[in-house]
């Protein structure tokens, strides 16, 4: 493992401050974080700032890392580890999902860009189980999208440490410094889906209709579905009934849900969980796919299918509508889609809640006229006006970010009247909901 040193071991980039090299720049010296873990699903908690400024590297550890962090230095083949800073806890028997980040005050990283492992075993002999780069590296990083995240079991009784580093930035061949500053860590509790991977062991969710009204969407989760939280992997024997419209056609791992029909309609959407912060699940790249049935499990009825809410805007979540019919069972199918670029392939994978709003987001019946929305002016700087065809003169209006988190949420919204959303500059899909039918609409919001 590395030693102390007075030396600078990488081009800091806060200016030329000098500064004392951070007290958990060693293994041995890592900071107890047991706190972040509660034990409770869906309850987040936050620590820190922490910083990794002037700290030094472990490189001994760079060849467990390949494919898995990416700041390959020219020249080299693997991953470099330059100003890492180390973390503990013990496991409590938990699955959660964990992330760095900015979310405390006075977080402020370069280029927000940390990498992350965690080991399990003792500093002298350390097992990795997970490591990650970015959340999301081809989003922008002014929102923070090149910070870490993974989802684990946190086995009880078992030690963890966790390294985080900052990125070893190049453009081309030429080096432009590590990434140095300070960061938070964040954690929150999962419901793993281990039992879950077949329509017979599906997990009911009647909880979500029932929180499900008029001015507000239901909410279930987060749950986890990652081969490191819950055991799950991809399945090359699974029945693809009802799967049509999935682009990759392949199970990588579904996950199961079962409910009780009560007679309304519905639109169930892959969520990140509201507006909670504690509730920032993320599934790697939002990109879902889910296909919903009725009947028994035995004779499943597919009744809807769905691979991308929006895929022009990058909007790759999933969603699917149905008129419930009062005491029909109804299965839903939920699963990660599988990229495979020649080089790699992954499937997508991690925490996510279900949302559920009334009305059926597949719109009218085949008989009745196409239900027409609109958001003006599009592009929006100040107060935008929502519009809608047929005769209700209300509507409840969602809108959602390029995240899958549900931003603005407002009831009985009369058509044609101004409402100022207060929303930051980027991309967001509205959606429409009358007492008959429901749609949605692209909003950009520009400076």
């Amino acid at each position: 493992m590395k030693t102390k040193s007075p030396l600078l071991t990488g081009m800091l980039l806060l200016g030329n401050i000098a500064f004392a090299q951070p007290a958990n720049d060693l293994c041995a010296d890592a900071i107890d974080i047991s706190e972040l873990f509660t034990g409770e699903i869906g309850v987040g908690a936050v620590l820190g700032p922490y910083s990794n400024v002037d700290a030094t590297g472990e490189p001994e550890l760079s060849s467990n890392l390949v494919d898995l962090w990416f700041d390959v230095a020219v020249g080299q083949t693997e991953p470099s580890i330059d100003q890492s800073v180390w973390f503990k806890f013990t496991g409590d028997g938990g699955v959660y999902q964990m992330a760095t980040g900015n979310w405390c005050p006075g977080a402020a990283m370069y280029a927000n860009d940390t990498q992350a492992a965690l080991y399990s075993g003792t500093c002298d002999s350390l097992s990795l189980i997970v490591a990650n780069d970015d959340i999301m590296y081809q989003w922008d990083s002014n929102l923070g999208w090149w910070y870490s995240i993974f989802n684990f079991e946190a086995m009880e009784g078992v030690d963890y440490w966790i390294m985080v580093d900052g990125y070893n930035h190049y453009q081309g061949n030429t080096f432009q410094g590590i990434s140095a500053g300070s960061f938070c860590l964040h954690a929150v509790g999962v419901e793993p889906m281990t039992e879950h991977t077949i329509c017979d062991g599906a997990r009911n969710i009647n909880e979500i209709f029932d929180a499900t009204t008029v001015s507000s969407p239901g909410f279930v989760g987060p749950f986890d579905d990652s081969e490191v939280g819950s055991g799950i992997g991809m399945n090359p024997n699974a029945d693809m009934l009802g799967t049509e419209c999935w682009e990759d056609a392949t199970d990588d791992g579904s996950v199961w849900f079962s409910f009780t029909g009560d007679g309304n309609s519905y639109t169930i959407t892959h969520s990140q969980c509201g507006l909670d912060p504690d509730y920032n699940a993320y599934y790697f790249g939002y990109d879902s796919q889910m296909a919903l049935y009725k009947g028994d499990c035995g004779e499943l009825v597919p009744i809807d299918c769905s691979e991308d809410i929006n895929p022009d805007e990058g909007f790759w979540w999933s969603q699917v509508g149905l008129d419930s019919e009062d005491g029909t069972e109804y299965f839903l199918r939920f699963d990660g889609f599988h990229w495979d670029i020649g080089l790699y392939d992954w499937s997508a994978e991690g925490s996510f809640c279900l949302r559920a709003n009334l009305g059926n987001v597949n719109g009218l019946a085949e008989d009745e006229a196409a239900f027409i929305t609109d958001v003006y002016p599009n592009p929006a700087q100040g107060a935008v006006t929502f519009s809608w065809s047929g005769s209700d003169n209300t509507a409840d209006v969602t809108v959602v970010d390029a995240t899958g988190k549900i931003v603005v949420s407002l009831s009985n919204v009369t058509r044609n009247q101004p409402q100022d959303l207060n929303l930051p500059v980027g991309h967001y899909i509205v959606q429409i909901i009358t007492n008959d039918t429901s749609g949605t609409s692209r909003l950009q919001i520009v400076k």
